[in-house]
């Protein structure tokens, strides 16, 4: 699993990174097209040509959804031990066209917490959502200006 790593990484910077079952679907598909290749069996290739497509498909739609959409969080103010914290979030779309089935994930300082996550239905053109989160941090003396 060396080589992984590093397309891994490679992927992550320049487009997208494949999630755990991305890459199985991808050794999976390299599989079939191997098989295929030795044993010259039509349904192989074309098991293999359905799971090239299901990859290109899901290469492709992930970062087009996201086209248009615009994030602003508030700033983090200085908190102290057993503060009681409110981050809000504002998503807004600035296309024509509805934006569905998207998950927010606010990854907040590791002293804060977990990172705070929340599922959207739909956000309609030219509309927005909000969302907020509160925590209390555990950790004492932390300040940030994140932002």
């Amino acid at each position: 699993m060396g080589i992984a790593k590093p397309i891994a990484d490679w992927l992550e910077g320049r487009w997208v990174t494949p999630a755990y079952a991305g890459w199985l679907l991808a050794g999976l598909t390299l599989c079939f097209l191997l098989a295929a290749a030795n044993t010259m069996v039509g349904w192989l290739y074309v098991l293999s040509g359905i799971n090239i497509a299901l990859l290109a498909i899901a290469a492709i739609l992930p970062p087009r959804s996201l086209v248009g959409i615009q994030v602003k969080r508030s700033p983090i103010p200085p908190v102290s031990a057993g503060d009681r914290l409110t981050i809000s979030i504002a998503i807004e779309n600035q296309t024509l066209q509805p934006k569905t089935l998207l998950e927010v994930r606010d990854i907040l300082p590791f002293v804060l917490g977990e990172p705070a996550e929340q599922a959207i239905y739909l956000i309609p053109p030219k509309g927005s959502s909000s969302g907020f989160t509160t925590i209390r941090p555990k950790n004492g003396g932390f300040t940030a200006g994140i932002g």
